[in-house]
């Protein structure tokens, strides 16, 4: 009897270990420094249990391991002694019962459902067994490492993550369970891809570039400007790989208004500004970063040969966060539009990743950055009204060109998910 109560206290101690353990996989430094505002002494301790994670997690291993031993090996004796057929097998089913229910899937459920209050409790045994068994645990993470240098990997993480698709799979529940909206579910979806996104697919490509000749007045710059809606305009020399510069509408308006008919300066070349010429493969977050840090609102973009391939503005960059932004020059043209039961219009430009998100499939987007990129390229040659491609049972259908340009396509064979994105064209 002595046994099995010692047995029983080993398996609710297990219980709390497990449930300590399972909070404190889910401890970030961050989260430490908010339960401390509100519980500055227990919220010091998480932080410091968090700022060495390893350390104190495995020694709270340790313990909940040695509790499960002796639970198993005293509930094993007494069923020995009871002379009960096949004992082994007896134990073995009792004990991975119990410690299934009670040292794995109730600590695991338990603490999902309140580990704020969980993690302000473990905080002071955690800290005190952490502090005893450190030097051992110490010792164990080194071993350890022995082991895994036969396996892939670099160790024990500094700290418990999750990985993006975690972080996104998340947020689908959040949204499901209306704790946060869909608006704000896609803008913290487009941070998270937003360091991974090259300037390539952000900005204004070169066939729909607006620009102006070195050699233009200042009126038929103003002109170009109140025409296209820009207030920034690129200055080229020659041919449009040759950009010496940047024009502002500002800097033209104020030497009109200040009499520069009749002054020196007179051609776009008199007024431009320089130019900040970046590589096509940078990433969007170090661009926006260097944009914020040098002011400037407008680069050029150039592809692996030199070549003027696009420009970007910082505009370009904080839709790829917050989505499009429109003005009163803007089109009111819907990226996607319904035109009948199993099609859609798609703008050239949409993006591959946007387009398999609207469709639930996975497309190729390794080799092309846009729809009209992907037909173009699973075509092999220049594009004509009323081609088509197809990639696993979806059709697309060259819709609209522009010159050689595709600009709509017809995209057919696969159920849309509902987003405010689609606009009925019927």
């Amino acid at each position: 009897m002595t046994q099995l109560l010692i047995a029983g206290l080993a398996i609710i101690l297990a219980f709390v270990t497990s449930a300590w353990v399972n909070a404190m996989t889910r401890l970030s430094v961050a989260r430490a420094e908010i339960l401390e505002n509100d519980h500055p002494k227990k919220g010091a301790l998480l932080i410091k249990i968090a700022q060495n994670s390893s350390t104190f997690l495995t020694s709270v291993l340790l313990v909940m391991l040695l509790l499960r031993v002796t639970a198993t090996v005293l509930v094993t004796a007494t069923v020995l002694r009871q002379g009960w057929p096949v004992p082994e097998l007896i134990a073995v089913v009792i004990m991975g019962v119990v410690l299934f229910e009670f040292a794995e899937l109730a600590p695991r459920t338990w603490v999902l459902e309140r580990l704020d209050n969980v993690l302000l409790a473990a905080a002071r045994p955690v800290y005190l067994l952490g502090s005893l068994l450190g030097p051992l645990a110490s010792i164990l993470i080194k071993l350890g490492r022995v082991f895994l240098v036969m396996l892939p990997g670099r160790g024990l993480p500094k700290g418990p993550l999750l990985s993006e698709e975690e972080i996104k799979s998340i947020l689908d529940v959040a949204q499901s369970e209306e704790v946060i909206q869909a608006d704000e579910r896609e803008m913290i979806h487009s941070i998270l891809e937003f360091t991974d996104t090259v300037v390539r697919e952000v900005m204004v490509p070169r066939p729909d570039m607006v620009w102006v000749e070195a050699t233009a007045t200042l009126e038929e710059i103003l002109d170009v400007t109140l025409k296209s809606g820009h207030s920034r305009i690129p200055v080229i020399s020659e041919n449009i790989d040759n950009v010496i510069g940047i024009v502002y509408q500002k800097d033209v308006i104020r030497r009109l208004h200040n009499g520069g008919r009749s002054k020196a300066v007179k051609k776009a070349a008199d007024i431009k500004r320089q130019a900040v010429f970046v590589p096509e493969s940078k990433k969007v977050a170090e661009l926006l970063r260097d944009m914020q840090q040098t002011k400037t609102h407008m680069v050029v973009v150039v592809d692996e040969y030199g070549g003027v391939a696009g420009v970007a503005t910082m505009e370009d960059l904080l839709e790829e966060i917050v989505g499009e932004i429109s003005d009163e020059y803007d089109r009111d043209e819907p990226n996607v539009s319904v035109v009948g039961e199993d099609a859609i219009s798609v703008t050239a430009r949409l993006g591959i990743d946007e387009l398999s998100e609207l469709l639930d499939v996975e497309l190729p987007s390794a080799e092309w950055d846009s729809v009209g990129g992907l037909v173009g390229g699973m075509l092999g040659r220049v594009a004509a009204p009323g081609d088509t491609v197809r990639h696993d049972g979806i059709e697309f259908e060259v819709h609209k060109m522009t010159g050689r340009r595709i600009s709509h396509v017809l995209v057919r064979g696969a159920p849309v998910a509902a987003s405010p994105a689609v606009k009925d064209s019927q």
